[in-house]
């Protein structure tokens, strides 16, 4: 028989999630707790990158967040993710058709961005190599988890290929539908179905895009374009029916054009494009026995206004610092009262973010006239009100 691993900590996905909350419960306890990351895929950053590259949109808060996290070598991973981002420096926001716009300035906030967008697979490069230098951080990949046992005290894990691992808490970070959630008992719910689809792809304009993002509401759903480095442009087109976009790179480009304006240029190029359904999910239960679910695998949001990565940044990094201060303390980093605090400390701001998202779909989706007339109000005050700007930006900087 094999010899069982003991561990501290398991993770059960190895992405963008699950590597950043390994590299935190390693950084707030001093390196000493030991992690286990189980990964079903080898990842292929040579094929995830290049024009085709995927991206994700980090908050300034969320930047100040990876900054309190130090990797055994190298700077903070706030300021090694900076390295390899393209920051937002300004957000047009607009209602389509409307006179509603907004602009929010990083300048006006005294703040050197807003944000900034990464992609993913220049990420999981820095991840990687954060995660490498690590001697209490061991990777199993590829390897899936067949089986789950928990006891009172411990989890028991079998993997694919016989292993078995041993831990005083289990973290599920597999993304939508997580597994491992659904083995400890914990469902995935459909909170809504939106009836509409988000196009990702990245496009080259003709024109420098001076590190501004655009945030449009149409008829259709959310219209958004995010800087990348020269003149790329990571673009999400939230739409009803994709029937329509699923054309000729030249006749795409031409409806792309069509739809944001000569602002920017000619759109001279267009990447593969990835088509997803848009749906709110949420795991009936964030926490179980011995068991938390972080990421996606605990909420998939609605991609207007990039809220959905941050959100569940906020999350694991809670559950770090909870469970890292715990460990210190030689306490059990799995018991329910731990768990059911992290999830007293997280819900209300889930709910929120939940509930935001959600509203800024109906209320710009509606074409109702009073509905029209107050959204664009709203639009008009935050772009001659200081304090409105103010109350908005607090919002999106995710503090």
């Amino acid at each position: 028989m094999q010899q069982i691993k003991q561990f501290d900590v398991v993770i059960v996905g190895g992405a963008v999630t699950g590597s950043v909350l390994a590299l935190a419960l390693s950084s707030f306890s001093q390196h000493k707790i030991s992690i286990a990351i189980i990964e079903k895929s080898l990842p292929d950053y040579e094929q995830q990158g290049g024009f085709d590259a995927r991206s994700i949109a980090l908050a300034f808060g969320s930047l100040q967040k990876m900054r309190q996290i130090t990797p055994l070598v190298g700077d903070n991973l706030g300021a090694e993710i900076e390295k390899i981002a393209t920051p937002i420096k300004q957000i047009q926001v607009a209602d389509k058709g409307h006179f509603g716009k907004a602009t929010l300035k990083a300048s006006e906030q005294n703040l050197p961005q807003l944000g900034a967008v990464v992609e993913l697979a220049k990420l999981g490069k820095k991840l990687t190599a954060c995660l490498e230098q690590h001697v209490n951080i061991q990777l199993f990949c590829p390897n899936e988890v067949i089986e789950v046992q928990r006891s009172i005290d411990a989890c028991k894990l079998t993997l694919n290929n016989g292993e078995q691992l041993h831990c005083t808490l289990l973290v599920g970070a597999d993304g939508i539908q997580s597994k491992i959630a659904s083995q400890c008992g914990v469902e995935t719910l459909e909170r809504r179905n939106y009836q509409q689809f988000a196009i990702i792809a990245n496009v080259e304009l003709s024109k420098p895009h001076q590190n501004q993002a655009f945030e449009y509401f149409t008829e259709q759903g959310p219209f958004a374009l995010l800087p990348l480095n020269g003149n790329r442009m990571s673009l999400v087109w939230c739409v009803k029916n994709v029937d329509g976009l699923q054309l000729p790179d030249s006749e795409f480009l031409d409806r792309l054009q069509q739809q944001f304006g000569w602002k920017l240029g000619q759109f001279l190029r267009v990447s593969k494009r990835f088509i997803y359904p848009l749906i709110l999910q949420k795991s009936e239960s964030h926490i179980h026995h011995r068991l938390a679910v972080v990421g996606n695998a605990a909420q998939m949001l609605h991609p207007v206004a990039g809220q959905g990565f941050n959100l569940g940044l906020r999350d694991l990094h809670t559950l770090a610092e909870l469970v890292a201060q715990a460990f210190n303390q030689g306490k059990d980093i799995g018991e329910f009262s731990l768990l059911s605090e992290f999830e007293c400390q997280r819900s209300q701001d889930q709910a929120k973010m939940m509930n935001a998202t959600s509203g800024l779909i109906s209320i710009f989706s509606c074409e109702m006239l009073p509905v029209q007339v107050m959204r664009n109000l709203g639009l008009f005050m935050v772009s001659h009100s200081k304090c409105a700007r103010d109350f908005v930006i607090n919002q999106a900087l995710g503090w």
